[in-house]
């Protein structure tokens, strides 16, 4: 059995400050030298770490075994995990937008497709669906894309050669995605929407998994370096250049898997940002809301507004979510991937 790394949750309590970070200074008053920067510029990047550190832990805790019995109690895992929350999360933002959604992204309301699509992880083919029903939704349609790829990535990785032709796949699916899918099909739905809607065509591509898939395949790498101790270095440079080749988001993404790698192969961990890392998902579903009723309730500067957001958000999740949630369902995905003599997942880290 692999020993856990204990940096994972660490990275998870980062990647969460840094989306409610950028979060708050969106909604804040006044500036704070510094802060307000690092929000604008490296807050949005906290995404990017989810990704790259859920790259890391599927490779780490899908199992010993390359079956359908493999693939099931994966896919039984992830969907009892990431699915209940994110549906009540449905409801609750419908509710508490009256049936309208998040306008921002669905400026005529949202309607039943659009719910639909949410429900079934299929809001990253929509223009009005993919970030409007749940904020912040458009990631968790990332991620479940990737869920989809992944047995095949495993198997492909633990073949003869494989993980090099795991890394160039990766490579040139993002490339491709880039350079030549998106700069054809972009436009042309910008030109099939209203002109006042033009803009949102971009963020359905952000939401589908070319555009993303980079940060996934830095996460493979650094599981292959750190835990299988390998030395992938055509792997590095395949991710690495196809990184390169989307300035300035890609340079980013590279360095902070470079962040990523020095915190995991020390294997350090700090108790409050294990405790953050661990309510991630339930944090940041709800301090959309949080930070909406913080403003809504008076304004306020982005320092106490962050440690606000932070604190409430958290103890939504210490208090309710996780163990009236998220702990009872992911128990029973466990228990259900387990029936069948479904293998034994290596770690269950989550």
């Amino acid at each position: 059995m692999t020993r856990r790394n204990q940096s994972l949750d660490l990275l998870r309590g980062v990647a969460i400050l840094m989306v409610v970070l950028v979060h708050c200074q969106e909604e804040s008053t006044g500036i704070v030298p510094g802060l307000t920067w690092s929000a604008k510029e490296y807050g949005g990047l906290g995404v990017q770490l989810f990704f790259i550190v859920s790259g890391y832990t599927m490779m780490l805790t899908f199992g010993d075994r390359l079956d359908l019995a493999a693939a099931r109690s994966f896919y039984i895992r992830r969907v009892f995990r990431i699915a209940p929350l994110f549906w009540i999360a449905i409801v609750f933002y419908l509710l508490v937008t009256r049936g309208r959604g998040i306008t921002n992204f669905a400026p005529d309301g949202v309607g039943v497709s659009d719910v639909l699509l949410t429900f079934f992880f299929l809001h990253w083919s929509s223009v009005t669906a993919c970030n409007s029903v749940v904020p912040g939704g458009w990631s968790i349609a990332v991620e479940m894309q990737f869920y989809l790829l992944f047995p095949l990535l495993i198997y492909l990785f633990r073949r003869h050669n494989g993980a090099m032709l795991c890394y160039a796949l990766i490579a040139l699916v993002s490339v491709i995605g880039k350079f030549v899918v998106e700069p054809n099909l972009i436009p042309r739905l910008a030109a099939s929407l209203p002109a006042s809607q033009a803009y949102l065509a971009e963020g359905v591509f952000t939401s589908w998994l070319p555009h993303q898939v980079i940060c996934f395949g830095f996460g493979i790498l650094l599981y292959d370096y750190i835990e299988l101790k390998n030395r992938p270095a055509f792997g590095a440079l395949f991710l690495l250049g196809a990184a390169l080749m989307s300035p300035p988001l890609g340079a980013k993404v590279a360095l902070l898997a470079a962040f990523a790698f020095g915190v995991l192969i020390s294997n350090v961990s700090l108790s409050w940002m294990t405790v953050l890392g661990r309510h991630s998902y339930a944090i940041y579903l709800v301090h959309f809301a949080v930070v909406s009723f913080m403003v809504a309730l008076s304004p306020m500067g982005l320092l106490p507004l962050f440690v606000l957001v932070t604190a409430v958000s958290l103890a939504f999740s210490y208090y309710l979510i996780e163990p009236r949630i998220e702990r009872p369902f992911n128990r029973l995905g466990h228990a259900l991937a387990s029936a069948g003599s479904a293998p034994k997942a290596v770690v269950t880290a989550s």
